[in-house]
């Protein structure tokens, strides 16, 4: 029987894409000063140049084939569900108020540890490492300012947080097309993950608890929450991790928090699409997943 040997020269257009999205970022020291679609073309292009066993119109219609797969397809629909409700969420005051209530209801002592246990809490619900790190870097600042420990050790407990949950998170780009491209369960991937990163965090709170047992802060901020803008993060969580289809939780998400948000005032009903599509900042949402 004929074997059937890889050959090494077929995983040359993956390493022009990697040679020029990550030689741009490192050169530049901007990782979006190269827009991945870029390297993406070049690498089809160098995948092009390799196959000559099919002409140009042949290769188009692979691609068309490739881009029509029920699973790519429901994952780029995912994406889109994934960015209206972090757009919608993020507008609800979700965010700032999952922050306020965890400061608030943590002891002094524990801010640094208390810093990094919520960071994780965001980073899994929102999916997005970077805005976890907005939502709760200038928080880290204050305390750092008002404990008197070092600024790099309040911002890594922020750190950590967010990549705590970047790739746990159920609406995450890389936990979505994992488990759209592997067959497999959001929950499943969520557990095995978990059983990873859990001793990592666990020993992370007691680093952080240690080295900052003995703070004691006040901040100047009234710390102002709405136990009913965290509601859309605890549904959409409880709901994945149950095995509800991801779609369905994702928009029951967007619903609840454009209801939330309208009914505390967050938002204005004749911005709500707005919202979903671009968040509150003009790059978040539907079109920031998108991008």
């Amino acid at each position: 029987m004929e074997e059937n040997r890889g050959r090494a020269s077929a995983l040359l257009p993956i390493g022009v894409f990697l040679v020029i999205f990550l030689g741009a970022g490192i050169i530049t020291g901007d990782f979006y000063a190269m827009p991945a679609i870029v390297a993406f073309l070049a690498a089809l292009f160098v995948a092009f140049l390799q196959d000559r066993k099919h002409d140009f119109n042949e290769k188009i219609h692979i691609i068309a084939q490739g881009v029509g797969d029920d699973n790519i397809i429901t994952m780029c629909l995912i994406f889109l569900a994934a960015g209206a409700f972090s757009g919608a969420v993020t507008a609800a005051g979700g965010a700032e108020s999952t922050v306020n209530f965890g400061l608030s209801i943590l002891p002094a002592g524990v801010a640094v540890p208390g810093l990094f246990i919520i960071g994780c809490f965001i980073s899994v619900s929102m999916g997005t490492s970077m805005g976890t790190i907005g939502a709760l870097a200038p928080i880290a600042v204050q305390i750092s300012e008002k404990t008197g420990f070092s600024m790099a050790i309040c911002i890594g407990a922020v750190m950590c947080g967010a990549m705590f949950g970047d790739n746990l998170s159920m609406i995450s780009d890389t936990t979505i097309a994992a488990v759209k491209t592997q067959g497999c369960e959001m929950k499943d991937k969520f557990r095995e993950n978990f059983l990873i990163v859990l001793p990592a965090a666990i020993l992370t709170v007691v680093i952080f608890f240690l080295l900052t047992r003995n703070a004691r802060f006040d901040l100047s901020t009234q710390l102002d929450y709405n136990l009913l803008q965290v509601l859309p993060y605890l549904v959409v969580l409880v709901g994945a991790l149950i095995g509800i289809n991801v779609f369905l939780v994702l928009v029951g998400g967007t619903v609840l928090s454009l209801a939330v948000g309208v009914g505390t005032g967050t938002i204005v009903p004749a911005q709500m699409f707005q919202m979903v599509a671009e968040g509150p900042d003009g790059s978040g949402g539907i079109m920031g997943m998108y991008d």
